[in-house]
This record gives structure tokens, C-alpha cells and sequence, in this order.
């Protein structure tokens, strides 16, 4: 399957990702604090209930629900010991989905390099390349590194791919800020240069999810067009809000679909193109129904 997978990243048509798997199970009961990866193993009925959800209203692609799967954050979940049934578990309910291609989704480390934070470079060379060879265990498609929001890690990720796994086409998504000079990490790295980066480290497509909602997606789009580049966007459902102890997203699906299907309008030149789009927090089911009706009307116009 992956070869279906490197033909429609490189010819089309733009693949339909799926929504936010965190906050989608957030509404299925998951508690406040717990790893979402934990319910792979404790809740497997609820995780391939919200991959069908996204699936039914017609997501081609799922991801794994391995966004935490690495060894630095399953160690604060107290599941260090079990990251392979871990990831080998949400790859074969991803499966069991029913969709078209499944991404091995690869989280950062929830650290940060010095000086802002204590991370250790050459420990994440490892880390990454364990939770690679866990999801090669299994049979994805490909791989998604998503919501980094340093270059350098992203690299690093997205180098353990390339070595394990040259064959296999791997995505990988920053997370921007929008500042008064343009779109930016919260470590500095500005939109285009860093795109660019990862397409010539190896990304098969590259681009942004989460932080930002849709509006601001339509800007950040048509910047990141000028990267010259294979891309994929994820906006949030808007910004989030703090309910009581809930974060909510209240952003109205309809405008999620007309901000996309604007981005979706944009022209492609210079190599720069659109080749999936997805939904990121607190985009359920009606946001990918929405975005799957966006994509025809363009491919129908």
C-alpha cells in the first residue's frame, strides 16, 4: 500500500487525513492527564471507535494513536516498558478502521534543546529511532511527524525515519505561531526556510498543524505555497477555551470548510502544491464531512 500512498502524495488527488484524535477521545471519556496512548491497551473499543468515526465521513488517511509513543513521554505515563505493544496496538486498530492508508504518527519529546530547556540531541536520536522500529513492526503505510515546534527536532525525527525506513514516505508538520513578521516555531523558525528544510532532509510533504485555526491557515498557506513544495495543512477547530476543567474548541464547521476550500483554491507553481489536508484539536467528524465536500467541489469546479 505504500506505493498507492507515494503516488497520490506526488500525482494526487489531496488526500482527506482524519481530525483531532486527542481531543476525540477526550469526548469518548478520556480523563483530563492521561495519555491518550495508554487507551490502546486499556480502551482498545474507543480508540478504533473514533478512527471508524473519522473514516465514515470520509478521512482516506488515519493515524496511529501513537502521537505520545515515544519513550520520553510514555515514561511520564508509566508505560515506558510497554512502548511496542503500545504502538503495535494502535497500529493494528488503526487498521482495523477500515481506512484507505495508515500513518505511523510520530509526537515530539515534550522537551526542549538548551538553553531553553535540558533535552538531550543524542538521546532523541535514539528515542525516535526505537518508536521507528516499533511502528515498522506493524504494517504502515508511512509516517507522520507532527506538532514539532523546533526544526532541529523535527530533523532529528524525521533522520530515524530515513535511516529505518528509506522506502516508506514520511510527512512532517511544524507547529506555527502567527507574529507581526510572519509565521514562526516558538523557537524562531520562520515558515518557508524551514519548510524547505524538511523537504530537502527527506519529507516526502511538509507543512503546519495545530496551534493556529483555520483563518489564520488560509495566510499561513498561501506563504508556505511559496516553499515550492508538497504540502499538508491540519488547522484547529479555532482557538482553544478553557471550560471548567475542558478545553474546548468552538469554532462552527462551516467556516472551517470555506477557510479550507479558500486554501484548497489557492494556485500551485514553482513545485509548491496542496497534497492532503486534515483537521488538528477539536476537529470531529462534521469538519472532515465538511472538508470531504470542499474537496469535491473543487475537484468538481
Amino acid at each position: 500500500m505504500s506505493e498507492a500512498f507515494w503516488s497520490r502524495l506526488r500525482h494526487g488527488p489531496v488526500l482527506l487525513l482524519d481530525g483531532g484524535f486527542g481531543s476525540s477521545l477526550i469526548m469518548r471519556g478520556l480523563p483530563a492527564g492521561t495519555a491518550p496512548d495508554r487507551w490502546n491497551l486499556e480502551r482498545p473499543a474507543e480508540v478504533l471507535a473514533a478512527h471508524r468515526a473519522f473514516v465514515e465521513v470520509g478521512s482516506e488517511v488515519i493515524h496511529s494513536n501513537t502521537f505520545g509513543g515515544n519513550r520520553v513521554r510514555l515514561a511520564r505515563a508509566g508505560l515506558a516498558d510497554r512502548l511496542v505493544d503500545v504502538n503495535v496496538a494502535a497500529v493494528r486498530l488503526a487498521r482495523d478502521s477500515g481506512a484507505g492508508f495508515v500513518l505511523g504518527d510520530i509526537g515530539p519529546t515534550g522537551e526542549y534543546l538548551p538553553p531553553v530547556g535540558t533535552g538531550d540531541a543524542g538521546l532523541w536520536v535514539e528515542v525516535f529511532r526505537q518508536q521507528v522500529r516499533a511502528l515498522l513492526d506493524t504494517d504502515v503505510d508511512g509516517f507522520h511527524i507532527e506538532t514539532v515546534s523546533d526544526l532541529r527536532e523535527a530533523k532529528i525525527a524525521l533522520e530515524a525515519v530515513r535511516a529505518l525506513a528509506p522506502n516508506l514516505p514520511c510527512l512532517a508538520s511544524l507547529t506555527f505561531e502567527r507574529k507581526k513578521r510572519g509565521f514562526f516555531t516558538v523557537m524562531g523558525d520562520p515558515l518557508v526556510p524551514a519548510l524547505r528544510a524538511l523537504a530537502e532532509a527527506g519529507a516526502a510533504a511538509v507543512g503546519a498543524n495545530c496551534t493556529l485555526g483555520s483563518a489564520d491557515f488560509r495566510d499561513l498557506a498561501e506563504e508556505a505555497l511559496g516553499a515550492g513544495v508538497p504540502l499538508v495543512f491540519q488547522p484547529n477547530a479555532g482557538q482553544p477555551e478553557t471550560e471548567g476543567d475542558r478545553v474546548v474548541y468552538r469554532q462552527d464547521p462551516q467556516a472551517f470548510s470555506a477557510d479550507m476550500e479558500a486554501i484548497l483554491a489557492l494556485p500551485s507553481g514553482g513545485g509548491g502544491r496542496i497534497a492532503a489536508v486534515g483537521g488538528c484539536c477539536g476537529c470531529d467528524g462534521r469538519f472532515i464531512a465538511g472538508l470531504r465536500a470542499a474537496l469535491a467541489r473543487i475537484a468538481g469546479s
